[in-house]
C-alpha cells in the first residue's frame, strides 16, 4: 500500500482531506458506532450464566513466519475494519487475512509508536523519534515542531474527547489539535510530570492522567489536575460499572470510584510482576499484558464477586507462549468491532475470540469417548485408553474401571451405567458398582459392549460385539438372556412409549413392543443406511444414520432434507436442545436445525430444512468416531450439549450461542491495468490498449476471514451477482472501450451481507479506430464500395442486356428481310393468278363462290403476315405513346374499339432497346385485344414513375378464360410466352390479370435504372433501397 503525504504548515487553520468513497465513510462510522453499542450494551449485561474464562477462547497466532510483522508497539482498527499493526519497522495493515506493509519514504517515520483510530475514519501515528501523522483515504499530513509538537521526545498515543477533538500525550505534556495546530493542555492545568505514558478520557467527561510522576485527575468541568497517587503509571481502563482501573508498569493493578467528588481506591490490588497494557472486553473480563510473562485474563465473574481486589489474585488465568501465544513480551491490547481481543507481541499478532465450543478438561491421552449425562449435571466417559471418568464441577475425577469401556448410558432416572470389556457398572459418586460380568465373557473374551437401552420394566437390553458372542442380549433379575432378535445392533433406545428401537446396518431397525417384534426396511421407507442414532421430542422419534436424517411416522421412516443443498450424512449422534433446536453431529460437523424447521419438516418431510453448521473453524477439534462408541452427542442437566470427537470432548451451551451481526465492510483497494496500478476513485479514466484489467478488494472481517464471502458485478458483463468466495482479486481481459461500474459485497462468517458493498466507475479511452466517429466513417466507406460495386454490376448487366438485344433485333431484321423478300412478294402473285382461274368460272357455279372465299381469307393471311412482319422490324427511335396511338389495325377499325393513350408523370427518353422491346410487347398486347376481347374501348396508360416505367394496356372486353392465364398461353399460339420471354430478358415484370366482367389488364413493370436513358440523381437512399429490393 501507497500513502500520498503532505506537510501541514503552522498557519493552517483547518485540515482538509479530499475523500472519494464518502458514502463509504460513512457506512464505516454507522458500523463503527454500532459496535460500540452492541460492546456497550453487552458490557452492561454481561452477566452471562456461565462465565467467559479463557478456556472459552479460540486462539489464533500469526507471527513472522506466517506474514506478521514482528515487534509490534501498537494496534488499532479503523472504522474501515482493517486492524493496523504499528511496528519497529513501519506500519501494516490486516484484514483478516492479508498483511499488508505501509510503504513510508521518510526514515524517521518508519519507526511506529502509537496508534490511534478516530471516529471520522482517520488514523493517527506517532513514531518511536518524535512527529505525528495522520492517515486517511489513502492521504498522509505530517504534523512536527512547524505544528506545536516538541522538537524531542515521542507522542506515547492518542485519544478522543466527546465532541470529537484529539488529544495526544507523550514528552511530559498533553497537546489538543485546535486548527491544525497542536496546543499544550497540560501544564497550565497543574499537570507536571517529565513522561505523560497514557491519557484516558472517561465516560463521564473526566480526565486520568498516568505518568512517571504517578496518577492525576481532572473532572469534567474542572480546570485543574488533581494528584491522586505517585507510581509508575503505565495504562488505565474503565470498567462497565463505571469503575477506573490503573496499571503499574512495574506494580499492581488498582480500582478506583468516582462516587465522591475525589476518586478514592478500594481496597486491595492484583498483584502483577509487569502490566504494560490493561483492556475490559465485551463481557467485562479483564486482559492483562505482561512484560515478558504472556497474557492474563480474569474473568467477569469473579471480577463481580470480589470487593477486595487482592481475592482475584487467585483467578488469573495465565496464557504465554508455552500456551500458543506467538511471543511472552506482550504490550498493545485492542478489542475489535467484533468483540475479538489482540494482542501484539516481539515475535507476532495474536487474536483471541469467543468460541462456542469449550474443550471438556479430560486427560490428553483418551481416545474413543462414550458419554453419557448424570442427573446432578455430570458428564460421564469410558475410553478405550482411560480409566471411566467424571467430570462435575469443571473437576475431572477418575473411577476403578478399566479402559475399553466403550459403551454409556443414562436411564430416565439419571442412572449411568458403563459397559466394556469387563462387563457393566452402575456409576455414583460414591463409586462404580460392578453389576455383571459380560454374556459369554468366557467363551468371548474380545467382545465388547456397544450399546445399551433399559426399558420401562427395568429389563437392560445390550448390544455385544466381537469375532464370537457377538449378538443382542437382555439383562434382568440378574440373569443374562441371548435375545431372539437376530444381529448385533449398533445403537439402542427406549422411547416415551416404552417402545425399544433397535438400529442395524444397512437400511434395518427393529421395534420391539411387548411381545411383538417389529422389522422395518425399505418397504416401510428406511433408507438411512447404517442407524446410529435415535433421539426423540415431544412429537417424533428422529433416527439419524450413514445416509441421512430422518423421524418416524407411525412404522414409516420419513426422510428429510436441508436447503441450499445441504446434506446430513454419516450421523453419529443426535440431541435436542432445552430451546427444541435439533442438533445433529456427523463427520463434516454439528448442525443446528431451528427448532421451528424441525416442527415444519416433521409436518411436511420434503420441507427444505435451514441449518447453521459448525466445524474447525468454531473450536471443534475433530470427527466423530463412525463405528463406536455410539451416540457421540449428549445433554447434560444443566443444557449444555457435548460432542466427543477424535481429539477430545468439547461442550457447547445453546444458551450462548455466539454469532456476528456485523456485517463486514467493503472496500476496492486498487485497480491495475496492464501492469500499472491506479488508487480506486470513482472517474478513474484507463488509456486506450488497456488489454489486462485486475481489481483488487478487501472485505476486512477479523474473527473468522476463512468464512468471508465475497460476490462481484461487472455492470454490462455480468447479468448476475458472481460468487468468488474467499477471492479477493479478479481479472477482465480484453474490454472494450467504454464506461464500466464495478460492485463487490461481502458477507461475515454467519452470512450476514453487506449489500451496499462498495463500488467503482471506471472508463477505458478507445484509440481512434475505436471511436464513433471513425466506425461512422468505416460504414460510409462500406455503403459507398458496396453501392459503387453494385452500380458497377448494373452497368456491365445493362451491357449485356443491351448486346443481347441488339443481336435480337439483327435476327429480327435479316427475319423480317427474308420472309418480305420470299414468301410475302410471291405468294400474292400466287393469289393473283388464283383469282385469275377463279374469275373463268361460271359465275353460277358452286365451284367459284367456294374459291372466292378461300381466296379472301388467303388475303387476310397475307395481311396478318405482314403486319407480323412489320412487327419484327425495329421501331423507329422515338416516342413511346406517339408509336403505341398510331398502331390501330384494321382489326380495331373493323370492330369499332376506341383508343385512348394517356401519359402520367414526366415523359422521358427511353434506351433504344427498351423502346424496341417496350413497344413490341404493348403492340402484342392491343393486338390480342382487338382480336380476342370483343370490347368497345381500349386505354393504353404510360406513367413515367421516379423509379419505375409502369405501362398499362386495359380493355373493357369479355376477359380471358382463367384456364389460359393458369397455362401462361393459349394452344397453338405463343403470343403471351414471347411477351414474358421479352419482358425477363430486360429484368421488367409482366403480368396479365382479367378479373371477372372487367376485361383484361396487361402491366409490364421496367425499373427505372433499365428504362430510361439518364436516371436522376436525386432521391439516393430511395432509389438505392429500391434497387436492393428489385434484386
Amino acid at each position: 500500500m501507497t500513502i500520498r503525504s503532505h506537510f501541514v504548515p503552522e498557519e493552517m487553520g483547518i485540515l482538509h482531506f479530499v475523500s472519494h468513497h464518502k458514502c463509504n465513510r460513512v457506512r464505516a462510522f454507522c458500523g463503527w458506532v454500532l459496535a460500540i453499542s452492541i460492546l456497550l450494551v453487552s458490557c452492561q449485561t454481561h452477566a452471562d450464566p456461565r462465565p467467559w474464562t479463557l478456556d472459552r477462547y479460540q486462539h489464533v497466532a500469526w507471527t513472522g513466519k506466517s506474514g506478521a510483522p514482528t515487534g509490534v508497539s501498537s494496534l488499532a482498527q479503523t472504522p474501515d475494519g482493517y486492524l493496523w499493526i504499528g511496528t519497529d519497522h513501519g506500519l501494516y495493515r490486516f484484514d483478516g487475512a492479508r498483511f499488508e506493509h505501509v510503504e513510508e519514504e521518510s526514515p524517521s517515520r518508519r519507526s511506529v509508536f502509537g496508534l490511534y483510530a478516530s471516529t471520522d475514519g482517520g488514523l493517527w501515528i506517532s513514531y518511536e523519534f518524535g512527529g505525528v501523522s495522520f492517515l486517511k483515504d489513502g492521504h498522509i499530513a505530517h504534523y512536527g515542531p512547524e505544528a506545536g509538537l516538541p522538537a524531542h521526545g515521542q507522542i506515547e498515543g492518542f485519544t478522543e474527547d466527546s465532541h470529537g477533538a484529539i488529544w495526544a500525550y507523550g514528552a511530559g505534556y498533553l497537546y489538543t489539535l485546535v486548527g491544525g495546530h497542536w496546543k499544550n493542555s497540560g501544564g497550565d492545568a497543574g499537570l507536571k510530570s517529565n513522561y505523560t505514558a497514557f491519557l484516558f478520557i472517561a465516560r463521564d467527561g473526566a480526565l486520568w492522567v498516568g505518568s512517571g510522576e504517578g496518577l492525576f485527575y481532572r473532572a469534567a468541568n474542572a480546570k485543574q489536575f488533581v494528584p491522586l497517587e505517585k507510581g509508575n503509571v503505565s495504562h488505565i481502563a474503565q470498567a462497565s460499572d463505571g469503575s477506573i482501573w490503573v496499571a503499574h508498569l512495574r506494580g499492581a493493578i488498582e480500582r478506583w470510584t468516582t462516587t465522591t467528588a475525589t476518586p478514592t481506591r478500594t481496597a486491595g490490588s492484583i498483584a502483577t510482576t509487569s502490566a504494560g497494557h490493561i483492556l475490559f472486553d465485551g463481557q467485562g473480563g479483564l486482559w492483562i499484558n505482561g512484560l515478558g510473562d504472556g497474557v492474563r485474563h480474569i474473568a467477569s465473574n469473579a471480577i463481580d464477586q470480589q470487593t477486595d481486589l487482592s481475592a482475584l489474585n487467585a483467578k488469573i488465568e495465565l496464557f504465554n507462549s508455552s500456551n500458543g501465544l506467538s511471543g511472552d513480551y506482550a504490550w498493545p491490547l485492542l478489542i475489535d468491532r467484533e468483540g475479538n481481543i489482540w494482542v501484539g507481541t516481539g515475535a507476532g499478532v495474536d487474536r483471541f475470540s469467543r468460541s462456542n465450543f469449550t474443550p471438556a478438561p479430560f486427560p490428553s491421552g483418551t481416545h474413543d469417548f462414550a458419554l453419557a449425562a448424570g442427573a446432578d449435571g455430570s458428564v460421564w466417559t469410558g475410553s478405550s485408553s482411560k480409566p471411566v471418568m467424571e467430570l462435575k464441577d469443571s473437576q475431572v475425577k477418575t473411577f476403578d474401571v478399566p479402559p475399553y469401556t466403550l459403551a454409556a448410558y443414562a436411564d430416565r432416572d439419571g442412572v449411568v451405567y458403563i459397559g466394556g470389556a469387563g462387563g457393566i457398572w452402575k456409576m455414583s459418586d460414591a463409586g462404580a458398582e460392578h453389576l455383571t460380568n459380560r454374556p459369554n465373557a468366557d467363551a468371548a473374551p474380545f467382545a465388547l459392549v456397544l450399546a445399551m437401552t433399559k426399558d420401562l420394566h427395568g429389563t437392560l437390553w445390550v448390544s455385544v460385539g466381537g469375532t464370537s458372542g457377538s449378538g443382542l442380549y437382555t439383562w434382568a433379575n440378574g440373569q443374562w438372556r441371548k435375545s431372539s432378535i437376530s444381529g448385533t445392533p449398533r445403537a439402542d433406545f427406549t422411547d416415551a412409549d416404552g417402545r425399544v428401537w433397535l438400529g442395524y446396518r444397512d437400511n434395518r431397525m427393529v421395534v420391539v413392543d411387548g411381545d411383538n417384534v417389529t422389522t422395518l426396511g425399505p418397504d416401510q421407507g428406511v433408507a438411512i443406511g447404517d442407524a446410529k442414532a435415535f433421539q426423540q421430542d415431544d412429537h417424533r422419534l428422529w433416527i439419524g444414520g450413514s445416509e441421512g436424517l430422518g423421524y418416524m411416522d407411525g412404522l414409516r421412516l420419513k426422510m428429510v432434507s436441508l436447503a441450499d443443498d445441504g446434506t446430513l450424512k454419516n450421523v453419529t449422534g443426535m440431541v435436542f436442545s432445552t430451546q427444541g433446536d435439533l442438533w445433529v453431529h456427523t463427520l463434516d460437523g454439528v448442525f443446528q436445525l431451528p427448532a421451528r424447521d424441525v416442527h415444519q419438516a416433521e409436518i411436511n418431510p420434503s420441507y427444505p430444512m435451514h441449518f447453521r453448521k459448525f466445524d474447525t473453524l468454531d473450536g471443534l477439534p475433530g470427527s466423530p468416531a463412525l463405528q463406536f462408541p455410539l451416540p457421540s452427542a449428549i445433554r447434560s442437566a444443566d443444557g449444555r450439549l457435548w460432542f466427543a470427537t477424535s481429539n477430545g470432548v468439547v461442550w457447547l451451551d445453546p444458551a450462548q450461542l455466539i454469532s456476528n451481526p456485523l456485517p463486514p465492510q467493503v472496500a476496492i483497494d486498487s485497480v491495475e491495468a496492464d501492469g500499472k496500478t491506479y488508487a480506486s476513485h470513482d472517474g478513474l479514466i484507463l488509456p486506450a490498449h488497456t488489454e489486462n484489467l485486475r481489481i483488487t478488494f478487501s472485505v476486512p472481517s477479523l474473527t473468522m476471514p476463512e468464512r468471508v464471502n465475497a460476490k462481484i458485478r461487472m455492470r454490462g458483463l455480468d447479468k448476475d451477482w458472481r460468487d468468488v468466495g474467499l477471492q479477493r482479486e479478479v481479472s477482465y481481459s480484453h474490454l472494450a472501450p467504454g464506461h464500466y461500474h464495478f460492485d463487490v459485497i461481502g458477507a461475515n462468517q454467519d452470512g450476514v451481507w453487506n449489500n451496499a458493498g462498495e463500488s467503482v466507475e471506471f472508463s477505458i479511452k478507445p484509440t481512434f479506430y475505436q471511436t464513433l466517429w471513425f466506425e461512422v466513417l468505416c460504414a460510409c466507406l462500406a455503403v459507398l464500395a458496396l453501392w459503387q460495386a453494385f452500380a458497377f454490376r448494373i452497368r456491365q448487366a445493362n451491357r449485356q442486356l443491351r448486346v443481347r438485344l441488339e443481336a435480337r433485333h439483327a435476327e429480327r431484321e435479316r427475319i423480317a428481310r427474308d420472309l418480305h423478300d420470299t414468301l410475302l412478294q410471291s405468294f400474292p402473285g400466287l393469289l393473283m393468278k388464283m383469282q385469275a382461274g377463279v374469275n373463268r368460272l361460271p359465275e353460277d357455279a358452286a365451284e367459284r363462290q367456294f374459291l372466292n372465299q378461300t381466296l379472301e381469307q388467303a388475303r387476310k393471311i397475307v395481311v396478318e403476315s405482314r403486319d407480323q412482319v412489320s412487327r419484327l422490324r425495329s421501331e423507329e427511335y422515338g416516342n413511346l405513346a406517339d408509336v403505341l396511338s398510331a398502331f390501330p389495325t384494321e382489326h380495331a377499325n373493323r370492330l369499332g374499339m376506341t383508343l385512348n393513350v394517356s401519359i402520367e408523370g414526366r415523359e422521358r427518353h427511353l434506351k433504344k432497346e427498351i423502346f424496341e422491346e417496350a413497344s413490341f410487347i404493348m403492340k402484342e398486347a392491343m393486338c390480342n385485344a382487338y382480336k380476342h376481347s370483343g370490347g368497345t374501348q381500349l386505354t393504353v396508360r404510360l406513367d413515367y414513375r421516379h423509379d419505375v416505367l409502369i405501362l398499362e394496356v386495359h380493355d373493357n372486353g369479355t376477359g380471358i378464360d382463367p384456364a389460359i392465364l393458369n397455362a401462361g398461353e393459349r394452344p397453338g399460339h405463343w403470343g403471351l410466352m414471347g411477351m414474358r420471354e421479352r419482358a425477363r430478358q430486360m429484368s421488367a415484370k409482366l403480368s396479365i390479370e382479367s378479373p371477372s366482367r372487367d376485361g383484361t389488364r396487361v402491366t409490364l413493370c421496367i425499373p427505372a435504372r433499365i428504362a430510361y436513358a439518364t436516371v436522376p440523381r436525386t432521391k439516393f437512399f430511395s432509389r438505392f433501397g429500391n434497387r436492393a429490393a428489385e434484386k
